[in-house]
């Protein structure tokens, strides 16, 4: 962190000294985000903008999750981050803290359509540094195929996690090649959800829950599906990822997130095959949810421009846009119907009813110093060189350390 701030310091000096200004007639502005999936719903917030504003041509730039933070740290170094750009809880306060986001204060915006918890995700020491777009929850799908052909009656909302591993080991069947449960290495779509189901924590208030019993008991519960066999191992779901072996019909469970219901009501097999019901309940019901902003760059060289189109992509208008083109549920209290009546099919509401007990996406200012390790940690435990209260250990002394520097 220290080494992108230094760095981030001279290119906010360099780029003090000259910004250019292009006329409104002739403005680009590139757009960064990273999910394929939600690139129709992008696409038409640009082109209704371009539309109202004939002088300013919006280039939309789509990079895979997994190359989409280098990209925007080498751009943010190199003082050529894009115009606007999705930003992440994750990644917020690195950027935030070292002075690379626009402020967008002088819009005096009307922030309070959106989730307050995810308009206050994105401020800064008082400082609005991006607007809503979305929010998500996590629910369980399943395979009605596989259900109807084991003779199982489909998940409903009295499910708790002893019914979910009894249900997962019926289904398993190691001839056919079926699991009962894809339960990937995952945080926003896999342990996370049982830990504060279990009244654990992963970071609060500045303090890392992971020493906590309640914590650790809920990480071994999920591990645990993979050890007693009842869904793909790690090795397994890095060849054919957990959505890919729900999707293709190997997996009769999934946890999964409301953006990807684009992406599976378009896959030929699992279509019309599967359905939505909310997570199993622990000692209380939760399940995690997130939202994302859309932000500007410190230094773009149209700043009026660029806010004019961040504050247009906050609008009932583009929240609307972006859930006719199911890109996810919209931040925009009201619009969330355009979005789930785009599944008739699926209990879909059942994203939404969650959000009553929804838990916030664990963030903190560092998070992206230790998220890393977080992985790293845990993925010792899936390889057997650690246990759950060990690797859990070790990491909650490692994020206290990278806390308190």
């Amino acid at each position: 962190m220290r080494k992108f701030l230094s760095i981030l310091l001279a290119v906010l000096m360099m780029t003090a000294l000259f910004v250019p200004f292009a006329h409104a007639e002739d403005v680009t502005i590139t757009f960064a985000f990273w999910d394929t999936n939600q690139e129709p719903g992008m696409k038409a917030i640009a082109e209704a903008y371009m539309a109202a504003h004939p002088g300013v041509k919006i280039e939309t730039q789509v990079t895979p999750w997994d190359q989409y933070w280098t990209k925007l740290e080498a751009g943010a170094q190199g003082g050529a981050l894009p115009d606007v750009f999705w930003i992440h809880s994750n990644q917020f306060f690195k950027y935030a803290s070292a002075g690379m986001l626009l402020d967008l204060n002088s819009l005096e915006y009307d922030y309070s359509p959106y989730p307050s918890g995810i308009t206050a995700l994105y401020n800064y020491e008082d400082v609005h540094y991006a607007i809503p777009k979305d929010y998500d929850t996590i629910a369980l799908a399943y395979n009605k195929e596989i259900f109807d052909n084991a003779g199982i009656a489909y998940p409903d909302d009295t499910w708790d996690w002893a019914k979910l591993l009894e249900v997962a080991t019926a289904l398993t069947d190691a001839e056919a090649g079926i699991y009962g449960i894809a339960a990937p290495q995952d945080t926003q779509s896999g342990y996370y959800n049982l830990v504060y189901q279990n009244e654990g924590f992963i970071f609060e208030n500045g303090v890392p829950g992971f020493d906590q019993e309640a914590t650790q008991e809920a990480i071994q519960f999920w591990v645990d599906l993979q050890t007693q066999g009842v869904s793909p191992s790690q090795a397994a779901m890095t060849d054919l990822s957990a959505t890919e072996q729900f999707t293709s019909g190997k997996a009769a469970m999934i946890f999964v997130g409301s953006w990807m219901m684009s992406q599976d009501t378009s896959n030929e097999y699992i279509k019309d095959k599967f359905d939505l019901v909310v997570l199993p309940e622990g000692k209380t019901r939760a399940s995690i949810y997130n939202g994302l902003g859309y932000s500007g760059a410190f230094n773009t060289a149209n700043p009026d421009a660029v806010k004019d189109f961040i504050a247009f992509c906050g609008t009932e208008e583009a929240n609307i846009l972006q859930a006719q083109n199911k890109a996810a549920i919209p931040a925009y209290a009201g619009t969330e119907h355009y979005f789930t009546d785009l599944f008739p099919d699926l209990n879909i509401s059942a994203y939404p009813e969650m959000i009553s007990y929804g838990v916030q996406f664990p963030f903190g200012p560092n998070k992206s110093l230790w998220e890393g390790i977080e992985t790293d940690m845990i993925a010792t435990v899936y390889s057997g060189e650690s246990t759950v209260a060990d690797a859990c250990s070790s990491l909650n002394e490692q994020i206290l350390e990278i806390e308190a520097e």
